[in-house]
């Protein structure tokens, strides 16, 4: 299944490769995904497409500096990301896809304070 999603202003649109649901999502503990809301669908990188908007992100790293947060410089709205815990992946938020309300997903929570 393709689906298509991005921020909130609607600078930064990507496509994506998602496969056939059950979607499993995780609800990481993290400071900045707990703050945030995020809940992360992860896919291979190869399977995501910037479409619009690599001008208008901005990359915010801290901790081990290995997560590599994107978020639009506009609206601020992170709608993808590199996750350190899955370094060859992406991970989509689940609230930034288009009509995510529509797909059967399992929410499962991820310790990311630990990991």
């Amino acid at each position: 299944m393709k689906v298509e999603g991005g921020c909130h202003c609607g600078l930064l649109r990507y496509e994506a490769e998602i496969g056939e649901g059950p979607f499993k999502i995780l609800d990481c503990d993290c400071s900045i995904c707990s703050m945030s809301g995020y809940l992360h669908l992860i896919i291979p990188e190869s399977r995501f497409r910037l479409l619009d908007g690599k001008q208008d992100s901005t990359t915010y790293r801290f901790g081990s500096g290995k997560a590599r947060h994107i978020f639009c410089s506009q609206c601020g709205i992170k709608s993808f990301y590199r996750p350190r815990s899955h370094p060859e992946g992406i991970s989509l938020n689940l609230r930034c896809i288009d009509d995510w309300q529509d797909l059967t997903v399992e929410i499962s929570p991820f310790d990311g304070r630990s990991a």
